[in-house]
């Protein structure tokens, strides 16, 4: 008896240790390469030290634009994720659960309202305000989410959380038209936002490397008409990268340079 439970304890190790270790499947590894941007969102210091030193700078543009005459009213236009509200939580729950972004799970995220202001942002909003700038949001969230949008804003005490003053996605993700709604009535003076494409159209081709072009043309408004923050976990600069085929997180490892060999 002891000899056949010998063998039958002999024949388990040796399939223990013959057994692969369980593979993740493709969505875990998909969702993997969140994980070092989301972290370094949530608590780095240096993520709050950018968002500080971004704000700051707008709010000396605040106070050069109150001191200019326009025809119009002056305004700031604000992108609203990882812009005024922070979003990275949804980020997380796709890393620990190894899903990847969906506009369901993306919806329900938006209809908890349960973002929480960045740093400096609502700060920033307000002192415009008081300086007489008006402050308007154009977010690329859907218009569908516009009550949960404004719930959000509103629980967060952002100034102009009002339909009036937030312009959501329609039919386009591309900002110029509403760009130009918002000129109709004011003069926009300043933008604020971490996708380049919240400050000009021109920005959203990323094939061949045409944003990187557009920067150079527009290198004098950084700091001056546009200010912009970082957002390491999500963007358009992907979108020339998730075009490929095969696996987004092998085809984001052929997208790096490198001259090291050791």
């Amino acid at each position: 008896m002891n000899k056949v439970i010998y063998i039958i304890a002999l024949a388990f190790i040796l399939v223990s240790c013959n057994s692969k270790p369980p593979q993740k499947n493709v969505e875990q590894k998909n969702s993997d390469y969140l994980l070092l941007s989301t972290v370094w969102y949530q608590i780095s210091a240096e993520r709050v030290a950018l968002y500080y030193q971004a704000y700051n700078i707008a709010k000396m543009r605040i106070d050069q634009i109150a001191e200019t005459d326009y025809e119009r009213q002056p305004a700031v236009v604000l992108d609203i994720d990882e812009t005024v509200l922070d979003n990275s939580p949804y980020q997380a729950w796709c890393v620990q659960t190894g899903n990847k972004f969906s506009k369901e799970s993306w919806a329900k995220w938006v209809k908890q309202a349960d973002a929480t202001p960045l740093t400096g942002a609502l700060d920033f909003t307000r002192y415009a305000k008081q300086k007489g700038v008006e402050v308007i949001y154009i977010s690329n969230r859907h218009v569908s989410q516009l009550d949960a949008t404004l719930q959000n804003l509103s629980a967060t005490n952002f100034p102009n959380a009002s339909a009036e003053f937030v312009f959501l996605k329609d039919s386009t993700s591309n900002k110029k038209y509403r760009r130009g709604k918002v000129n109709e009535n004011y003069e926009i003076a300043l933008l604020v936002g971490d996708n380049l494409g919240d400050f000009d159209h021109l920005y959203d081709e990323r094939a061949n490397k045409n944003a990187h072009k557009v920067v150079e043309d527009q290198k004098s408004l950084f700091g001056d008409k546009f200010i912009m923050l970082p957002n390491p976990m999500y963007g358009k600069w992907e979108r020339p990268i998730q075009k490929q085929k095969g696996e987004y997180s092998d085809n984001l490892k052929k997208a790096m340079h490198y001259n090291f060999a050791n």
